[in-house]
């Protein structure tokens, strides 16, 4: 079976040979190999995090505080004139890099890099990392409505499937070094180590085990580590205020409470991935008969400046600009002050202005995504729950209940993220980080897990997930292909080959059938090479046809086109052959080059090997196995 050739430029093979021996030399084993780059993967995607949140916020400057600042100062149209126009040229900028250079990089990034796990064997192109990290700078700096985890997570699943390649790992392990950088970039991003790794193994690998896991955690500590020393600081991205942080107490009566505000998540985050790929339908199929790809995230950049007009009818600017451009922090952080809370006098954020500012943001997210922008979509799941979960809390406080809307606001974050995105550990754990308070743990648990569960009675796939299923590739099966590719057809029990010749008469195959292990014979010319094959199907269908029995030579029943396997093949690629040809058995070529068969690889023995590895389970390093035939 032909791979994508991986050897690294001709400039750098002297490097490369003088890593690969240094790596041998390390461990000489797959395990000392991985746990090298998850060191490095890490350390690259942290710095790569810094370089990507330096060059964002220099767009972000360039764009509000420098050239809006002064056209304010002429006057308030001018400014106003800023707000519409710069998110449409940002997004005309995005369009023509990513339609030249690397169309992997507009969307949402997550659902790109599952969909290299599940398709491409974890190859992702290098290109994309610095595509990627441009485009979304491009996007969020110019306002549009998007958040920082999608870049991230695209750049560091680049960095660990590139260095994969260049350091020559078996394609079976580049999901669990792409795996290294996603949970590396949610580490450096969020100053979360712990969510990052609960996301990488909940979201893309599926897979728990000790091999798996420790590579991934060495890569998150190194990320969040280099963040800190690049940012000199360790405070929590969402500061709660003190007197919050400190004496809030979860009341048992509260329960019916957060089950109902999990209810409101679930239903508001199937709303978010509808409405997020409604706008994309609009976008690609109804528009795109009509407008060039570069110019779809220009029109959906005008689009959301007239939204972000419309917000600034009642809310003032924060930072420079609407209230819904950007990631939505500064409003978050707003949101979270307990003043905004407090009756008795006029309110900062009442409750129309947050129902008004979480359907605009939901309206935003889905014009600067789904025409083609580039961002993630976890932070405006933030900004909408703290705003459903702020509104729900002050509802309760007027209806007399003695409650604290801000610990609302907190929970609804990790209910609408984990409704969204059917990640409901990553979302609990991912809020505790953020917000370094575990007061509220409770509730959150109990909404996220309601939210999630309602989310998917509602629409089974989530926000990640949904765009593969359109693209045919179903999610579901991920969990058994991570385990498959990380198991070999050595690995498997091999059956003998029951070999004939072409010109053999087909009295020669049947008598050679009673003692055969399989019904499926091998084909090999005079040099005892692979020719093809002889399925029992037909056979069975021969075999009805008696008369005609002597007169029928091998050759006439032979199937040219059943493909060979190799020892070194992942079973995820062998089951991927096994349901494109209908057969029981794949013949197995030896390894001594010779075009020989070695063996047959059947159905029933991959499934044996793929059980009797789930029930035992693998543990970090493994055993070297030999093929057993």
């Amino acid at each position: 079976m032909s791979k994508p050739d991986s050897t690294p430029p001709s400039q750098w093979t002297g490097l490369h040979r003088r890593l690969i021996a240094s790596l041998r030399a390390f461990g000489g084993r797959e395990g000392s190999k991985l746990l090298v780059l998850a060191v490095v993967i890490g350390l690259g995607t942290g710095l790569g995090a810094w370089v990507f949140a330096q060059l964002l916020e220099g767009v972000t400057g360039f764009c509000y505080r420098l050239v809006g600042e002064r056209a304010g100062r002429h006057s308030d149209n001018l400014l106003l004139l800023v707000f519409l126009i710069f998110p449409a040229v940002g997004g005309l900028l995005v369009g023509m890099m990513t339609h030249f250079f690397a169309r992997e990089a507009k969307g949402h990034g997550v659902p790109e890099v599952m969909d290299a796990i599940a398709r491409r064997n974890g190859v992702i192109r290098p290109r994309v990392s610095i595509a990627k990290a441009l485009a979304s700078a491009l996007t969020i700096g110019s306002g549009g409505s998007a958040g920082t985890e999608g870049p991230i997570v695209q750049i560091g699943a680049a960095l660990g499937s590139s260095a994969g390649q260049f350091m020559g790992v078996s394609r079976r392990y580049l999901p669990m070094l792409i795996g290294c950088g996603t949970a590396a970039g949610i580490a450096a991003i969020f100053k979360a180590p712990i969510a990052g790794v609960l996301f990488a193994l909940e979201i893309f690998l599926f897979d728990f085990s000790l091999r798996t896991f420790t590579p991934v955690v060495i890569s998150a500590v190194m990320s969040a580590t280099i963040t800190q020393a690049l940012a000199h600081n360790n405070r929590a991205i969402l500061q709660l205020p003190p007197s919050f942080a400190n004496s809030y107490t979860f009341a048992w009566w509260e329960v019916g409470n957060y089950v109902v505000l999990g209810l409101l998540a679930g239903v508001l985050a199937a709303a978010y991935t509808r409405s997020l790929y409604l706008a994309e339908d609009v976008f690609d199929d109804r528009l795109g008969k009509v407008l060039h790809p570069i110019v779809r995230p220009a029109l959906g950049g005008l689009l959301l400046g007239g939204v972000g007009l419309l917000v600034l009818i009642v809310h003032t600017p924060i930072q420079g600009q609407p209230a819904i451009f950007g990631n939505g922090y500064p409003v978050v952080r707003d949101l979270l002050i307990p003043d905004s809370y407090e009756f008795g006098g006029e309110l900062y954020y009442p409750v129309g202005l947050l129902l008004l500012l979480l359907v605009a943001k939901l309206i935003g997210t889905s014009l600067t995504l789904g025409s083609g922008g580039s961002g993630g979509v976890f932070s405006p799941a933030l900004f909408m729950g703290a705003c459903l979960g702020g509104t729900f809390g002050l509802l309760l406080q007027r209806m007399g209940m003695d409650v604290n809307p801000l610990a609302y606001a907190v929970v609804g974050m990790a209910a609408v993220f984990a409704g969204s995105t059917h990640a409901y550990l990553t979302g609990i754990v991912m809020l505790f980080e953020m917000t370094q308070t575990y007061r509220v743990m409770v509730p959150v648990m109990l909404a996220a897990t309601v939210a999630t569960v309602i989310s998917q009675l509602i629409k089974r796939e989530s926000i990640y997930t949904e765009k593969l299923k359109r693209r045919g590739v179903q999610m579901s099966s991920l969990a058994d292909m991570t385990l498959l590719r990380r198991l070999t057809v050595a690995q498997v029990s091999l059956a003998p080959a029951t070999t004939v010749r072409s010109g053999d008469p087909l009295a020669v195959l049947i008598s050679k059938a009673a003692a055969a292990p399989t019904a499926d014979f091998v084909v090999v010319d005079d040099q005892d090479r692979y020719a093809g094959m002889v399925v029992a199907e037909d056979l069975r269908t021969a075999l009805l046809e008696r008369e005609a029995v002597p007169l029928l030579l091998v050759g006439e029943l032979m199937r040219p086109e059943i493909p060979v396997v190799r020892l070194t093949d992942s079973l995820a690629d062998v089951h991927d052959t096994f349901s494109r040809h209908e057969v029981s058995a794949m013949p197995v070529l030896a390894p001594d080059g010779s075009e020989r068969v070695a063996g047959l690889v059947t159905r029933s023995a991959l499934m044996r090997c793929y059980q009797g590895e789930l029930a035992r389970g693998t543990g970090f390093g493994g055993r070297k196995s030999t093929p057993r035939t």
